[in-house]
């Protein structure tokens, strides 16, 4: 709840919803969920939003006391805020613009902590593809 609060004093989202679902899986389980049989970069997953399902996936050794893992958490709040707060997006990369400078100011502000992301992964990572 602190969490969704703290998003509602940083964003326009309506946060007068219920709590979103939270599923703590292996890192593996994880890996099998959210990217099935393709190929993937082999970068952790920290966590995700399951549009479909409506629940959001942490790793089972997620910790509650761990900022970076609070932050993790938020990210994958603001995913659950923006669909149900219907925001329409042109592909699902462009969710991902509001989410990692939220966190970044979260990480901030709350716990004093410097992320610094890179900027052109950030760039690619929450830009449409083209083709």
């Amino acid at each position: 709840m602190a969490l969704m609060i703290w998003i509602g004093a940083n964003t326009d989202y309506n946060i007068d919803i219920s709590n979103p679902t939270v599923y703590f899986l292996t890192q593996e389980k994880m890996e099998k969920v959210y990217y099935g049989d393709k190929e993937h970069l082999g970068t952790t997953l920290h966590g995700f939003y399951d549009i479909k399902s409506k629940l959001i996936v942490l790793p089972e050794t997620w910790d509650k006391t761990d900022p970076w893992h609070l932050s993790v958490l938020l990210h994958e709040i603001i995913h659950y805020l923006q669909d149900k707060n219907d925001i329409l997006f042109v592909c699902m990369a462009e969710m991902e613009k509001d989410t990692w400078p939220l966190q970044q100011k979260y990480l901030k502000e709350v716990h004093n902590v410097n992320w610094e992301y890179d900027a052109l992964w950030y760039m690619v990572i929450s830009t449409c593809n083209p083709d």
